[in-house]
């Protein structure tokens, strides 16, 4: 048994999602239309004691990856576009699960994992045209590209792999790949956090996929510490209060996620 393995035995509680299917004891969430264990009340328990304070630069996307030991840089094979980094404790559970899917004909390279504060405002700013009515702008950029400062890709827990097309999902290809990603990404901690049937937030997003373990701690801490005044330097950043972006967007996950904080 490797690390990561005694990791999700030792910390977590058992369980396991199915988009596709269920077990005689599994119910069906009506929230996303996902089937879960029984025995799931509380999703995902592990040690706090291990992540006791989170800076607020951490939880904004506010540091250099590339200096910090909480972040690794992700081998060249597993990344389809750039170099990529990613919590340190993601790294090997990611590499574990893309492993055993490459071992069903399946690439789960990654497309973007870690971003900083800079280059999401980079992102907004490109989706966010200005108007004369500023409000509809920011919301349909909202249906797919955070705001600064709101993204969980600020915290290297969350990966966009496989392809972020919506199109690609209807394939074969995509749908196979999506299929074994809800059957087996929970195994190793990982999870689909902007799932369909929600009512706020962003666009259901099959590829964005988060390492729960770590990810709760950070979304937990964030609504403590981060308030609406962080969000600065990018256009229609006046309107995130306005928007709810907090509750709505950061906070509009995935109920059975939500169960766990």
């Amino acid at each position: 048994m490797n690390k990561f393995q005694t990791l999700i035995l030792l910390g977590l509680i058992p369980f396991l999602f199915s988009c596709s299917g269920a077990n005689s004891t599994d119910k069906i969430n009506t929230a996303t239309n996902h089937y879960i264990n029984d025995s799931i009340d509380t999703v995902i328990v592990k040690n706090e004691a291990q992540y006791p304070d989170i800076d607020k630069r951490y939880l904004l996307g506010k540091i250099n990856p590339q200096n910090d030991s909480l972040f690794v840089v992700v081998p060249s094979k597993y990344c389809l576009m750039r170099t990529e980094y990613l919590h340190k404790d993601a790294l090997e559970p990611f590499i574990a699960m893309y492993e055993a899917a490459a071992m069903e004909g399946i690439n789960l390279g990654i497309i973007s994992a870690y971003r900083n504060y800079e280059t999401q405002a980079w992102l907004w700013n490109s989706r966010y045209v200005n108007s004369s009515n500023p409000t509809v702008a920011a919301k349909t950029a909202l249906k797919y590209i955070a705001m600064p400062g709101t993204s969980r890709h600020h915290w290297g827990t969350d990966i966009d792999m496989l392809n972020t097309k919506l199109n690609f999902f209807e394939t074969e290809e995509g749908k196979k790949a999506y299929k074994w990603m809800c059957e087996n990404a929970p195994k190793y901690g990982f999870y689909q956090v902007y799932t369909q049937n929600r009512i706020v937030g962003y666009n259901e997003e099959k590829w964005h996929w988060s390492y729960i373990p770590v990810a709760k701690e950070f979304l937990k801490q964030y609504r403590a510490k981060i308030s609406y005044e962080e969000f600065v330097g990018f256009n229609g950043c006046e309107l995130a209060d306005t928007l709810n972006v907090i509750d709505d967007y950061v906070f509009g996950i995935d109920s059975v996620l939500l169960r766990s904080l």
